[in-house]
């Protein structure tokens, strides 16, 4: 009995570990269609990944100087359409926010944006929803896809900068 409870336990602090290893990384993605390309270029996705899943911190320009603060979202919390959105955040008004709001939804002040699940090696689709003229309602403002173009790989025990006014930390 006691055997199964230490290797139980040696098994749970492996699996642990192993999450916490995962940390910060970074996908960057293409734009799969001309309006996609129009509307936002190539991206990159800077995530944190644990045992439990991943939450999405920052939307790059791949080829700018360009970043969108992201903060998870409750879409039960959106009307229409977003509801049933799962993987939601809010563009924060931190960094170029409200530039990446102007771009993806013109006329709104606030967006939030649904991802699909982010996998490595696989596309990527975004809708973006942002507020209506009245401040309360939301639209649909775009659909977005992406090709995985690749991983941004971080040395060993390394983290991109998050200061918002730090350029993206890609490798020379």
């Amino acid at each position: 009995m006691a055997r199964r409870a230490v290797l139980a336990l040696g098994l749970t602090l492996a699996l642990v570990a192993g999450g916490a290893r995962a940390g910060l990384r970074q996908f960057s993605y293409d734009p799969a269609d001309a309006a996609t390309r129009a509307a936002s270029g190539p991206v990159t996705l800077l995530f944190n990944q644990t045992l439990f899943g991943l939450k999405v911190l920052k939307l790059r320009s791949t080829e700018a100087r360009a970043t969108a603060d992201l903060a998870p979202a409750d879409p039960g919390r959106l009307p229409g359409e977003a509801r049933g959105a799962r993987g939601v955040y809010r563009v924060t008004g931190a960094d170029d926010g409200a530039a990446f709001v102007a771009a993806l939804c013109p006329g709104s002040k606030r967006a939030w944006l649904a991802f699909s699940a982010i996998k490595y090696g696989q596309g990527l689709e975004a809708a973006v929803f942002g507020d209506g003229e009245d401040g309360r309602s939301v639209r649909t403002c775009r659909r977005l896809a992406f090709t995985f173009r690749g991983e941004w790989r971080l040395p060993p025990g390394a983290s991109p900068k998050l200061e918002s006014d730090a350029p993206p930390d890609f490798p020379q």
